[in-house]
């Protein structure tokens, strides 16, 4: 699951117990229906054999190989898709089990867990107006990227929400029996139409694709969930239903992140923000138009007021063609006078012509505050027009901020073309150079000595920022991300090359990736900050300066564990220096869906930050599979963004307290330990890369067309060029899921427990780690597992499968000991419940998958396509894959 949440556990009575018995039944009925009882029979008995299995049933696993290796692969791919859309079901079963949990607190004083209520509660005997000052002054972006671990196609994801949609009205008691069984027969026309939809992609996504399947997200739920959350943030925190605020904003990467994609080009950065500016501008109409036919109040009942009335006629003067097309009727009716006045504008700004249109979403906001104030009613005020200004708020014209992102090693090949003396240079004289040329009175904007097409590349990137700022405003693209800072240098080539090209608006903000990276990020910006060409940048931004922390990567140098104390101490050293300079900080927190690149508990690993580090301020990515989890269904989404809200509230109002010396210490000996346990294995070892690729599918994973970026950043096939997304998912697929917890059985078995023990009660950074590793170990399975093994070369499997086994078994051994539970996940009954009733779904993929790894790399290219759709079943199964 993508969020844990406390549900009732199960019951004979249990909703989400009958859903998903339901949603089986009538797959079956589907299935049986297009291919037949026999078929359907079989899924189930291939089933029962998976949960025998893992019972301990040896002669169930011996029936179940055999069967798989007797079988051809065209006989295999009914239960692949079989198994995948139980998988699926059961993810839309929870999927409302959560929607109905929040409606079951809705109204409560307490509030839900990790709710804005709840927050509210909480911060009860603070000072009112401090917490409204808070809540109206919060800096929340989550960012969208497009990296590759949404291994569903869109067409699916429709089906998928079809079904969620109708399942809602086949479950309504409070309808007749004939409206029910209606919704009952949409879900089998759309588990008709999924069952026989191709379940991987026949070509590869491309970058406009990736771009569309983004902002499907926005159409379809976020932008009519955010005027939700603006209300409840109103209403918990502000005190005043009415205010608007905007708890969140949003950005993108589709379309921006270049590094290592060559297929992300420059030439695509205005189409992309038109794009953008399009669809909220028609959005925008669409409510607007909504409104206009809404608001019938006659002037008779209420009289328009001056500045109304004033309005309208600036509107008759420079929109004469649209007044003479208004209808006559409306007239008595200025209100909606007023709302089609301003629907013509929106018309215009998004078609120009010869009638004006809106120059910002401020003038918008300007009309639509002139039509709330005229109302005459405080329920009809507070209503949808109070909404519609929140839309306005939060999305402005573009929707979502887009930000470009490269890698510093083509930043500093482009500028040492550029700049002589550059290339070669150590650090001191570079900076020195690069000073020297930002603080010029003009930038030298002559051609690279060295044409490289990098080089190239990297200056027709600039110059495409430079149009899309002049085209679109800040407010549409102003954030530059430079990936793999090593230096103050790499900061400061960008800004150079960003005002050579006219892109003096950028905001150049580095990402810190590597644990080595992220132990120098102090001493980077200590030479920044003393820059005189940089701090005159700052200053432009009022002294605002985000900082990206790179979860993927650190994790994937140095363990999980070495990982998330690199994140504390950077983040606690950098907020000290950042108020030491006068600088307004901002952490961007790069994390992905699985824990050892970040994800999980939102709301828990926020509120473990250091303290003093979030003080309102905070943009997180949310990546892959979490985008559909979280943002699928407007209700689902509502709460994903509550409990982000809620966390940075809580974690800016009432921070956590430091962590005592002795915590600080052993928690640096805790990753020393797991980072020397980890690199002995993943870096030491020259066994290790084959290990990796013979016992999970990393190489087949290439075949499938789930993103637009290569798994290999430069192409060299070794660890340091491999993507932390394809590590991760490739683990995931063999249910080792080895990067979220390797080296940690030995850091934590070598230690103190009863002062862990004391760690885990008192101090939230510590326990969310400790909850992040029993979620895995959970997860994990080294019973099926095993049956990857059998893929790797005798010696080396002999050699390592050990090395592997005996980790996680310390692992699992010591978080017991320090938590005091007897099994993994033993205060999460609901939890293991849902994981219990996904294993014996998976299982039968994982048993799948290996048959046909099998047969793969003997050569058999025909298996590769359903290959590739048992690691689309297990991916939704699995889920935080990436």
């Amino acid at each position: 699951m993508t969020e844990v949440e406390r549900i009732t556990p199960p019951t004979a009575d249990d909703p989400l117990d009958r859903e998903t018995e339901l949603l089986s039944d009538l797959l079956g009925e589907v299935v049986e229906g297009l291919e037949g009882a026999q078929l359907w029979e079989a899924v189930r008995s291939l089933h029962a054999d998976a949960a025998a299995i893992r019972a301990g049933d040896e002669e169930a696993a011996e029936r179940l190989i055999a069967r798989l290796r007797q079988s051809s692969d065209a006989e295999m791919a009914p239960f692949i898709r079989a198994c995948a859309m139980e998988l699926a079901l059961a993810n839309i079963a929870e999927a409302r089990e959560r929607v109905r949990e929040r409606r079951r607190y809705d109204g409560d004083a307490g509030g839900q867990r990790e709710s804005l209520a709840e927050a509210a509660t909480t911060l009860r005997d603070e000072d009112p107006q401090r917490v409204a000052a808070l809540a109206s002054a919060l800096e929340v972006e989550l960012v969208l990227t497009a990296h590759p671990t949404e291994a569903r196609r869109r067409s699916i994801l429709n089906h998928q929400r079809q079904i969620a949609a109708a399942l809602e009205v086949a479950q309504d008691d409070r309808l007749g029996a004939s409206e029910r069984e209606e919704a009952r027969g949409q879900i089998r026309e759309a588990l008709a139409l999924w069952w026989q939809t191709d379940a991987v992609r026949r070509s590869r996504p491309r970058v406009e694709d990736e771009v569309q399947n983004v902002l499907f997200f926005f159409e379809a739920v976020l932008f009519d969930a955010v005027p939700a959350l603006g209300a409840e943030v109103a209403r918990r925190l502000c005190g005043d239903p009415t205010v608007v605020v905007t708890p969140v904003l949003f950005g993108s990467w589709a379309g921006g992140d270049m590094d290592g994609n060559p297929e992300v080009d420059p030439a695509g950065f205005l189409p992309i923000l038109e794009t953008h500016r399009r669809l909220a501008l028609r959005l925008l109409g669409d409510r607007v138009g909504a409104l206009a036919r809404s608001y019938s109040q006659g002037a008779n009942h209420l009289p328009a007021g001056a500045r109304l009335l004033a309005s309208l006629e600036h509107d008759a003067n420079e929109l004469p063609r649209a007044a003479h097309e208004m209808d006559p009727r409306w007239g008595a009716e200025p209100l909606r006078l007023k709302l089609n006045f301003v629907w013509r504008r929106l018309l215009n700004t998004l078609e120009p012509g010869d009638e004006p249109g809106y120059g910002s979403p401020r003038e918008l906001a300007a009309d639509l505050e002139l039509v709330r104030a005229g109302t005459g009613s405080s329920d009809v005020s507070a209503g949808a027009i109070t909404a519609l200004l929140r839309q306005v708020a939060c999305f402005g014209f573009h929707l979502a901020r887009l930000d470009a992102r490269q890698s510093a090693g083509p930043l500093r090949a482009a500028a040492a073309a550029l700049l002589p003396g550059l290339e070669g240079a150590d650090e001191e004289t570079r900076q020195a150079l690069l000073t020297e040329a930002l603080l010029a009175p003009e930038a030298d904007a002559g051609a690279p000595s060295d044409g490289a097409d990098e080089v190239k590349r990297v200056l027709l990137t600039f110059e495409a920022l430079a149009r899309a700022g002049e085209r679109f405003g800040p407010a549409a693209l102003d954030t530059l991300i430079v990936s793999m800072v090593e230096s103050a240098s790499d900061v400061l080539c960008a800004l150079w090359l960003a005002r050579r090209s006219g892109a003096a608006h950028l905001r150049v903000v580095p990402l810190f990736e590597t644990v080595d990276d992220l132990d120098r990020a102090e001493a980077t910006l200590a030479a920044l900050y003393a820059n005189p060409a940089y701090r005159e940048r700052l200053d432009a931004w009022s002294g605002a300066q985000d900082v990206m922390l790179g979860y993927s990567d650190s994790a994937k140098d140095a363990s999980f564990l070495t990982s998330q104390w690199a994140l504390y101490r950077t983040q606690e050293a950098l907020a000290r220096q950042a108020d030491t300079h006068g600088v307004t900080l901002r952490f961007f927190h790069g994390r992905g869906g699985s824990p050892s690149r970040g994800g999980g508990l939102s709301h828990a690993a926020i509120l473990a930050q250091p303290p003093g580090t979030v003080r309102g301020r905070i943009r997180i990515t949310v990546q892959g599979e979490t985008i559909s989890a979280r943002y699928s269904d407007r209700q689902l989404a509502l709460r994903s963004l509550e409990q982000t809200v809620a966390a940075v509230t809580l974690g800016t109002a009432s921070p956590p307290k430091s962590p005592e010396d002795a915590f600080r210490e052993e928690m640096e000996a805790i990753s020393r330990r797991s980072r020397a346990a980890y690199d002995a294995l993943v870096h030491q070892d020259e066994g290790f890369m084959p290990f990796l690729a013979q016992v999970t599918p990393l190489d087949e994973l290439a075949g499938i067309n789930i993103g637009s970026r290569p798994a290999y950043r430069a192409g060299v096939r070794d660890m340091e060029d491999l993507r932390a997304i394809p590590w991760v998912f490739a683990w995931t697929q063999s249910r080792l899921v080895l990067p979220s917890w390797y080296g940690a059985g030995t850091a934590l078995a070598e230690g103190d427990l009863d002062l862990h023990r004391r760690m885990w009660r008192e101090w939230s950074f510590f326990r969310s780690a400790c909850d992040m590793l029993e979620m895995v170990l959970f997860k994990s399975d080294l019973g099926v597992a095993e049956r990857y093994r059998d893929l790797v070369a005798p010696e080396l499997a002999d050699r390592l499968w050990p090395v592997v086994v005996e980790e996680h078994t310390r692992a699992v051994d010591r978080l017991l000991a320090i938590t005091g539970k007897d099994r993994l996940l033993a205060g999460a009954a609901s939890l293991r419940a849902r994981l219990d009733h996904r294993n014996p779904w998976i299982d039968p993929l994982s048993h799948i998958q290996v048959e046909l790894l099998h047969r793969v790399r003997s050569g058999d290219e025909g298996s590769r396509e359903h290959l590739l759709a048992t690691v689309a079943g297990i991916a939704a199964g699995m889920q935080n894959t990436g």
